[in-house]
């Protein structure tokens, strides 16, 4: 039985290991959330400093920012933080026009003609951060697809349409048109010059789970034994070359608001393949915990799920198993 354990996960970012800076650093917890470590080089005036940064991934908590100076010589204080995570998309715009009336482009025979229509409904599905972070992202995500398929409806020449009659022509977009989820920074510093900041944060849409196969001869009773950590990116961001820890047990993220539990703990059994080469991961054991480490660092896409090897057995007797 796993007993459940409070954590500040913040913290947890504090005693990785720092190989090089330059790398992103990602531990997934198998709970379908990660926190996200990676070097940020600003360039600061004395005062106070706008920063606006976009390499961030779609389901990033506020809440749970650190931006610092990993050498602790220059003092730089956060005045003010601002995140949206509504880029720019058609539905979005659409929603910006209802009540109002926009040109449509549509294809008539062999010609195109602009048709005025009036926005009714747009169909448009906003982010709800706190209802993903009090059911899951999972849950939340199925509803926001359920409700997604409203379809929007359009008032052309006196009658209603489910539906876009043609290609929207939209007016164009501002100088604050947020085209890929953003935090923004006032900072303020005595201290001008360039400097490499620490950033930090949690993330949902990252999650891991181990697989094993099992190869059985016709006859005896030794079997071949194979795991996989497969790790599941949907997070909205690529990780190139990151520094890769997996965490298993079950953890509670310390929120202001209550949060659903579902969680479930994933215990790992068995021991890393043996052999004269670097196994590709590697455990460590705390508590009731286990810190499985990747060898090598790992490119993460974005929607991609990948899976490493980590343990190959041969002639395992089943009475073992």
């Amino acid at each position: 039985m796993i007993r459940r354990f409070v954590c500040l996960i913040a913290l947890c970012t504090v005693s990785l290991a720092v190989d090089d800076p330059s790398q992103p650093s990602l531990t997934i917890y198998n709970q379908n959330f990660a926190v996200v470590r990676q070097e940020l080089p600003l360039e600061l005036k004395s005062g106070v400093n706008s920063i606006r940064v976009t390499d961030i991934t779609m389901h990033l908590e506020p809440d749970s920012v650190i931006l610092r100076d990993p050498s602790g010589k220059q003092f730089v204080q956060v005045l003010e933080q601002n995140y949206r995570a509504d880029p720019v998309s058609e539905s979005l715009l659409l929603s910006l026009s209802e009540g109002k009336t926009i040109d449509f482009l549509v294809q008539r025979e062999n010609k195109q003609e602009i048709v005025p229509g009036k926005i009714i409904r747009s169909g448009y599905v906003p982010h709800d951060l706190m209802a993903m972070r009090q059911f899951g992202a999972e849950y939340y995500q199925a509803q926001m697809a359920q409700r997604g398929a409203e379809q929007p409806i359009v008032e052309v020449e006196g009658k209603l349409r489910f539906g876009l009659p043609g290609t929207p022509l939209f007016p164009a977009l501002g100088n604050d048109t947020v085209l890929k989820p953003t935090l923004q920074w006032l900072l303020s510093t005595r201290t001008p010059g360039p400097l490499r900041a620490e950033f930090s944060y949690v993330t949902g849409g990252l999650t891991w789970a181990a697989d094993y196969n099992i190869v059985a001869p016709e006859k005896g009773n030794a079997v071949d034994i194979v795991g996989w950590v497969t790790m599941d990116n949907q997070s909205g961001k690529r990780f190139q070359n990151a520094r890769i820890k997996l965490m298993a047990g079950d953890v509670n993220k310390i929120q202001p608001e209550q949060m659903y539990d579902r969680a479930q703990a994933l215990g790992i059994g068995g021991g890393i393949g043996g052999g004269v080469m670097t196994p590709p991961v590697t455990e460590r054991t705390f508590d009731e915990y286990h810190l499985y480490t990747l060898a090598h660092s790992a490119t993460l896409d974005d929607r991609e799920t990948k899976q490493v090897e980590f343990i190959r057995a041969g002639n395992v007797s089943t009475a073992q198993i």
